[in-house]
């Protein structure tokens, strides 16, 4: 099955610029966070290995996250946009050995705005919806749009969880530069423009693969 991924350090909008390009494409999203916090929430057996793993402080092992893309396929998909998959060498290379991967993002942003842009997001503690109170603030404030839901900060997005996160970003995800670049796959795309003129860079290259 044919595949883009988009990859890069937290904050740098990835999740939104990869959400765009599947509904462009009409190819599934694939979002490895979203996909393990739906395993926790709905306590299926994964589910509760993985929450039990987390809780202890450990990176889910790579069978289980695997096993949870493997599951969460949906038949008759015309392809897939990853965002979060691969964050390790071992998963990109399982990656390319069971998908055509037809190109890889890397969103490159600076650190300093990656924790600006970070510390800034709030999530809807009732339906979920996603608001930045830099780039796109919600009509009331702390409160969602959609459902008049409370916002609040995401645990993932609190000062030491970033700290925690970009260091595993940095020890072990920034080497898939050099792994995709080696197999001409890498596109290194700037992040810190507006969302339309990132998504026009992306849409431009994979215009030129798809002819």
């Amino acid at each position: 099955m044919q595949c883009y991924v988009f990859f890069g350090i937290q904050g740098s909008g990835k999740g939104t610029q990869a959400e765009l390009l599947s509904r462009e494409l009409d190819f599934q999203h694939v979002n490895m966070g979203d996909l393990l916090r739906e395993q926790v929430s709905q306590q299926t057996e994964l589910g509760r290995r993985v929450q039990d793993i987390i809780a202890r402080g450990e990176l889910v092992p790579d069978d289980l996250i695997f096993e949870i893309i493997d599951i969460s396929l949906l038949p008759g998909c015309q392809g897939i946009v990853f965002d979060g998959f691969p964050r390790t060498v071992n998963q990109a290379e399982y990656l390319v050995r069971h998908f055509e991967v037809l190109q890889v993002f890397f969103l490159e942003l600076d650190e300093a705005e990656a924790i600006e842009r970070i510390s800034s997001r709030r999530v809807c503690s009732e339906c979920g919806a996603n608001f930045n109170l830099i780039s796109h603030k919600p009509l009331r404030e702390g409160v969602c749009d959609i459902c008049g839901g409370d916002l609040a900060i995401r645990k993932d997005d609190r000062p030491e969880a970033i700290t925690k996160r970009l260091k595993e970003f940095y020890e072990q995800t920034l080497v898939l530069k050099e792994f995709f670049s080696e197999l001409r796959l890498l596109s290194v795309i700037k992040a810190s423009g507006s969302v339309t003129s990132i998504a026009r860079d992306i849409n431009a290259v994979v215009h030129q693969v798809k002819h």
